[in-house]
């Protein structure tokens, strides 16, 4: 059975070699589909040298540097990957092969310019088939090999080719009608996430504020917004509403990851419940009222009337106590002069 003891101090003096450490790896989160996506892999050796680096997508190798080796580039076929290879030129003699004064430290063994070297891989057209996860293995020199590995995912994403649209049922309504919204955005991959705002204030699922969403691959992706009178946004919005017409500003704001994001909106014009009724109807038309209105009976903008009506719409409310204050005096006037007429 082996010391225990030994077995330690071996460890410790393995650890005491190994100068390979701080290993990072640094992978675009999402990439736009056509574009160059530059990966890196950021380490030190300390007083070790490098031995080789190595990339590999979904657990394929498909670029290898090794300073050693001339030239010290190499990339392996994988579907989908075209790597950014750089020009090496024929070294002469004396002539140093990198940019650290010993080549046992090169770190970057390329004339400068190049895409790709020991601690960077430029990928040139990345495709869909690309979204997954890339690792990157460094290994320190003789004579203990020591290895590490680290990995992370890149995202590439397709852009939709239209603009999003959006669509009312209905351009106008009261404080208790309800609207529907629909918000419909191209292809693209992944799918869109469709966000809705009334007023700059956003709209989350609840039973007064319905919204649905639909997206499949290789279609548009949809999405639906249904405000009931009763919904909260909107009670908060019309309780803050100047009299009368106003309106709504309905927008869906469309994003992808960090590096996308679009726009629709439409407008809907708002008003209160407002009735008109003619004066005449309550008793409040006097004969000056006809003989300044040139006959018209009713005082009714449809007949060239300039009355209340025409002047300034009232609410409802308001013209029944107008007209109640107004029959309350005439009664009270009507009465007095009885008085007067039984004390002759």
């Amino acid at each position: 059975m082996p010391d225990l003891n030994s077995q330690t101090r071996l460890h410790r003096r393995f650890n005491g070699l190994c100068s390979l450490k701080d290993l990072k790896i640094f992978v675009p989160e999402a990439v736009i589909m056509g574009n160059a996506a530059t990966l890196s892999c950021q380490f030190e050796l300390e007083k070790a040298t490098l031995y080789s680096v190595r990339w590999y997508f979904e657990g394929e190798e498909f670029y290898r540097f090794v300073p050693k080796e001339s030239p010290p580039a190499r990339t392996f076929p994988v579907s989908g990957i075209t790597v950014d290879t750089p020009k090496v030129k024929q070294m002469g003699t004396g002539e140093r092969f990198g940019t650290i004064d010993h080549v046992s430290h090169c770190f970057q063994c390329f004339p400068q310019g190049t895409q790709s070297d020991a601690t960077s891989v430029t990928l040139r057209g990345v495709t869909r088939d690309l979204t997954g996860q890339f690792q990157c293995e460094v290994s320190e020199d003789a004579p203990l090999f020591h290895t590490d590995i680290r990995q992370a995912r890149m995202q590439v994403v397709e852009l939709p080719k239209e603009d999003p649209m959006m669509q009312l049922d209905k351009t106008h309504i009261t404080t208790l009608d309800n609207f529907r919204a629909v918000c419909t955005v191209g292809t693209s991959f992944p799918a869109a996430n469709i966000t809705w705002y009334i007023n700059t204030k956003r709209i989350h699922r609840s039973p007064y504020q319905r919204i649905t969403y639909r997206s499949y691959e290789g279609t548009p992706t949809f999405s639906s917004l249904e405000m009931l009178p009763h919904s909260q946004v909107l009670q908060d919005i019309y309780q803050s509403m100047p009299p009368f017409h106003t309106s709504l500003t309905v927008m869906c704001e469309i994003s992808i990851l960090h590096i996308y994001t679009k726009s629709a909106q439409q407008r809907i014009l708002v008003s209160d419940l407002v009735t008109t009724i003619s004066p005449n109807l309550l008793g409040l038309d006097g004969s000056n009222n006809r003989r300044k209105n040139n006959g018209d009976p009713d005082n009714s903008p449809l007949t060239g009337g300039a009355g209340l009506a025409r002047r300034q719409p009232r609410s409802l409310l308001y013209v029944l106590a107008v007209g109640a204050v107004l029959m309350h005096c005439r009664y009270g006037a009507a009465l007095l002069l009885t008085d007067r007429a039984s004390g002759l």
